[in-house]
């Protein structure tokens, strides 16, 4: 798998640990912030942001962080709601965005239904 690897805090090669281009087939963008610990990436609706770390950087060695990838639920606003999961694994990762997607269309689907029921009463 291609690695991409971006300039972050002064490191030219930061490791993203994975090929960006994949999560942003999803609809993913640069969400990267100048004084967040790591670069992130945040889907069109905003609702979900990922943080890359990169676990051999001196800030996160420093911050003891375990994992590479950091999914987070976001509220209307942009900020930072509830943590979704925390994994090593890129292909996790991606699964877990897919899921998610796929979990918002059903609901979507299920309060369609519902309303055309409570129209059609």
């Amino acid at each position: 798998m291609k690695e991409s690897k971006v300039k972050w805090h002064g490191q030219d090669n930061y490791n993203m640990n994975c090929d960006i281009e994949e999560l942003e087939k999803l609809g993913f963008e640069n969400s990267s912030w100048h004084n967040d610990l790591a670069p992130s990436y945040t889907n069109k609706k905003g609702n979900i942001q990922i943080f890359f770390f990169d676990l051999e950087s001196d800030e996160m060695k420093a911050e003891e962080s375990k994992f590479k990838y950091s999914l987070m639920k976001l509220d209307e606003h942009g900020e930072y709601l509830d943590g979704i999961s925390q994994t090593n694994s890129f292909d996790e990762m991606i699964e877990l965005v897919k899921k998610m997607k796929m979990i918002e269309i059903i609901i979507i689907a299920e309060i369609i239904m519902i309303s055309l029921y409570l129209i059609n009463q």
